[in-house]
């Protein structure tokens, strides 16, 4: 993947190039859940610090409305997750652990945007 930001250092300062930024939603009240003895948050925490170093979740929760498969409409106080990596190689390795998620907390699917693309990650059946 081409570094967007070569050519833009300055004297001042050096930057490091942290590729694209990956975004995906969770209920907030289904985080809690345990599955095998451990708090799902805890999980994806464990999982997003050693696939990818670091990530950022928001602290103020964002409100998601969507229609589900039934073609209902659903809302619900989510927590904006955000990592960041280098290339494409690394989407499938998170793409999966939500599905895992999503089938875990018994979510239909995850809302997931890497770059500019967005999709919806659905576990399988």
């Amino acid at each position: 993947m081409k570094n967007k930001w070569k050519g833009l250092e300055g004297r001042g300062y050096r930057l490091q190039n942290l590729g694209r930024p990956a975004i995906f939603l969770l209920p907030i009240k289904k985080l809690k859940k345990k599955v095998r003895g451990q708090a799902v948050e805890k999980t994806l925490h464990k999982f997003l610090i050693e696939e990818f170093g670091a990530y950022t979740s928001s602290t103020i929760p964002n409100f998601g409305i969507w229609e589900n498969i039934k073609k209902m409409k659903v809302s619900d106080k989510c927590r904006q997750y955000e990592v960041s990596f280098v290339g494409k190689k690394r989407i499938p390795i998170l793409l999966e652990k939500l599905a895992e998620i999503a089938g875990q907390i018994g979510e239909d699917c995850i809302y997931f945007k890497a770059g500019q693309y967005t999709t919806l990650v659905y576990p399988a059946k």
